[in-house]
């Protein structure tokens, strides 16, 4: 055994890469080559899309492999949230030919990376002193809005950690301003339940610039999610630009949220598939006085940073090092 198969599958992309395994734990490099990425909507089944991407690189399938999806795992089944796929694990597995098959969730992935990640895959948003022995959480907006926590991990001999994987994306949505308050009532009179999910996605994106047109007086183009984005962006619409704005805004205050329910004083990273493509624009916007705006808790967020995974193939990172630090240990391999 050399090679291991990870993957990191979205409800839109999914990114392959195979990782050399070494046979010195202190050199082991998590880094995943010959990367590729496939548009899971080309394909019928994740079968089917292991073996295309197996066979655009010319490798064999690896006998073991670690795959992060969008979506719960339970019971030995993964269903994918915002793609109609659902599977049995042990099932795949052995359709695969695999000695072992390990199904995380992706944002447990990006948790588990966040170790291992390079300097250059992070980008501070706001510096605190954070604790070096505390829950570290991780969440963002991509195709759905992902969010898991890592903790440490006290019983083994050398600093470990445990993922927690969570739905925190389908949390109900809490407006903390009046024109919110609108946005979210504008919502509710299509869906019953207005989650964070619905808000801070691709398409919640877009659902905050239809709102705005509606609470502005102004005609709403169909506009995908990335032209509301690359507009605001580039200031090219005023809504759009607004709609950006809150967007960020929002995502402040639920990643402050989300530190205070978990108590994540080792850190908050920002990931998912949207927030490499508006790093440098999150700065511009109120998110860190979001994050911080928390009552008599204030200043315990103050004391949390936040940092941006500007990598979008993170998760394979945290795959690999999931799967040789982990599921390989526990067997014995």
């Amino acid at each position: 055994m050399s090679q291991l198969l990870v993957a990191d599958i979205g409800g839109t992309n999914a990114r392959f890469g195979l990782v050399e395994l070494s046979t010195n734990a202190g050199q082991q490099n998590y880094g995943a080559q010959q990367q590729k990425t496939l548009k899971c909507a080309d394909y019928p089944d994740i079968a089917t899309m292991i073996k295309a991407y197996c066979s655009q690189v010319g490798a064999s399938l690896p006998p073991y492999a670690c795959l992060a999806i969008a979506g719960p795992i339970e019971k030995g089944w993964a269903q994918m949230t915002n793609l109609n796929w659902k599977f049995s694990i042990e099932d795949l597995r052995k359709e695969m030919g695999m000695k072992a098959l390990d199904v995380i969730n992706d944002f447990a992935a990006l948790a588990y990376a966040t170790p291992f990640l390079p300097a250059q895959d992070i980008k501070p948003l706001y510096t605190a002193k954070s604790s070096q022995d505390s829950a570290i959480v991780v969440l963002g907006p991509g195709t759905g809005f992902g969010m898991a926590a890592l903790v440490p991990d006290h019983t083994q001999t050398q600093r470990g950690w445990k993922i927690l994987p969570t739905e925190g994306g389908h949390c109900s949505f809490a407006p903390t301003t009046d024109k919110e308050m609108a946005i979210r009532a504008f919502l509710a009179q299509t869906d019953d339940h207005v989650s964070i999910e619905d808000i801070l996605s691709g398409r919640g994106l877009v659902s905050i610039y239809r709102a705005l047109s509606h609470i502005n007086g102004t005609p709403a183009q169909d506009f995908t999610p990335a032209e509301v984005s690359t507009k605001g962006l580039a200031d090219e619409d005023p809504t759009c630009r607004e709609a950006l704005v809150t967007f960020c805004n929002i995502l402040g205050s639920v990643a402050g949220d989300k530190a205070l329910s978990l108590g994540a004083k080792g850190g908050v990273y920002l990931g998912g598939g949207i927030i490499p493509k508006i790093a440098s624009f999150i700065p511009q916007t109120d998110f860190v006085s979001r994050f911080k705006h928390k009552g008599p808790m204030s200043g315990y967020v103050s004391d949390i940073s936040v940092n941006m995974i500007i990598n979008d193939t993170a998760a394979l990172v945290g795959s690999a090092a999931w799967l040789i630090n982990t599921a390989l240990t526990m067997r014995g391999e």
